[in-house]
């Protein structure tokens, strides 16, 4: 009896600590989840100078480095973001070089940016010579060669698509010798035979087709966007100007380069046509809902036209019965065929395939000689162009 009884007694108290002792279990695992994370996320603040003059930048992104977490500084140059130990935050602004720093254990960090020198030393030819473009109060787009050299292009205007911002360039048909239309700022609303809303083109300061010049021989391309460009150039530049610089030869030994470009071109979005089985139940469907019209496929024409999708004909177009000189076609029921004259043309071809090719093979070669010395320097070169059209 008195075993029973220490067991008993043994369970009650039991079963009365395990509420106790799980919430105590919960209670510790929350500390040791929220101790580290409060440790981790902390403030950082900092300031962000100008390298030469020490003058304080304002708005100068700062961004935590992998995460979506950033922030500006201030007028004074003054931010402050939360990071965690080891984050790395990149500064970014407008003509200066980009920089990374580690926060490490620091609240308090100060930055200095240095200048962009690339940028800030950029030549732009304007009407009037060469220009730094940090200099330039007009606003001028800028093409170099090493935007352009690698492009698949037959022509120079479809080499400058999407490099200018406000450059405007669109095909107006499929040919392959069809020119752009080249638009600066949209189109003109000035439109006759004596204003056609295009800007002038100067390839070496002389008026000419950006078209007419080998792709690979541009240097370099301006294009003058605002009305600055008419107090320059006159009444010929009131839709802007592009300015074209080639390549030229420089003093020293002869260099030669080649270059090549093999490419595969394929048509897309291609509309997918129906069978001719198909194609003549619809339209005898529309023929019928119509007051007053029939069928305009007969039986006997879809039987054959049936026939010959399942290869128990080859034949796609019969002769007339009275003008065998004469065939029928898609929609003249006068054709013969197993004996009924009421039939038209049975044939099942889709016209986009029939016409078009899968696939075009172009290839392009250039080569370039150049060199010179003091006193004289040449620059010259060959292309080559070889474009199948998609067309059969």
């Amino acid at each position: 009896m008195r075993k029973c009884s220490f067991l008993k007694t043994r369970r009650k108290v039991y079963s009365k600590d395990i509420p106790k002792i799980f919430f105590l279990f919960f209670l510790f695992s929350a500390l040791c989840f929220v101790t580290p994370l409060g440790a981790q996320n902390r403030q950082i603040t900092g300031t962000v100078f100008d390298a030469v003059s020490e003058e304080p930048l304002i708005g100068v992104s700062v961004v935590v480095k992998g995460t979506p977490s950033g922030t500006v500084t201030d007028l004074s140059g003054q931010f402050a973001i939360g990071v965690s130990t080891g984050s790395v935050l990149e500064l970014s602004y407008i003509g200066y070089v980009k920089q990374e720093v580690a926060v490490g254990n620091q609240t308090y960090i100060k930055v200095s940016l240095q200048e962009n020198a690339k940028l800030i030393d950029e030549v732009v030819v304007v009407g009037f010579g060469t220009q730094k473009k940090v200099n330039l109060t007009g606003s001028v787009g800028v093409a170099t060669a090493k935007d352009i050299q690698d492009r698949p292009v037959i022509m120079a205007a479809q080499a400058l698509q999407g490099i200018v911002p406000g450059l405007n360039i669109s095909q107006n048909n499929g040919t392959l010798d069809s020119k752009p239309s080249i638009k600066i700022r949209g189109r003109g609303t000035l439109n006759s035979d004596q204003v056609s809303g295009n800007p002038l083109v100067l390839i070496d300061g002389i008026e000419g087709d950006i078209n007419a010049i080998n792709p690979q021989d541009i240097e370099n391309i301006s294009v003058l966007k605002d009305a600055a460009a008419s107090s320059i150039y006159g009444s010929k530049a009131p839709f802007g100007v592009i300015l074209i610089t080639t390549k030229k030869g420089k003093a020293g030994k002869t260099v030669v380069n080649y270059s090549n470009n093999f490419r595969v071109t394929s048509p897309i979005l291609l509309p997918e046509f129906s069978d001719s089985y198909t194609f003549a139940l619809y339209f005898n469907d529309g023929c019928v809902n119509v007051p007053g019209w029939g069928p305009h496929f007969n039986d006997n024409w879809l039987q054959g036209i049936k026939d010959y999708q399942e290869g128990k004909t080859n034949v796609a177009a019969h002769a007339f019965p009275n003008n065998p000189s004469r065939y029928d076609d898609g929609f003249d029921p006068r054709g013969l065929y197993n004996g009924a004259t009421d039939v038209g043309g049975i044939d099942n071809r889709d016209y986009y395939k029939e016409l078009i090719r899968n696939q075009a093979f172009s290839q392009e070669h250039n080569i370039n000689l150049s060199g010179g010395n003091d006193k004289v320097n040449y620059y010259t070169s060959l292309g080559l162009l070889d474009q199948s059209g998609l067309m059969v």
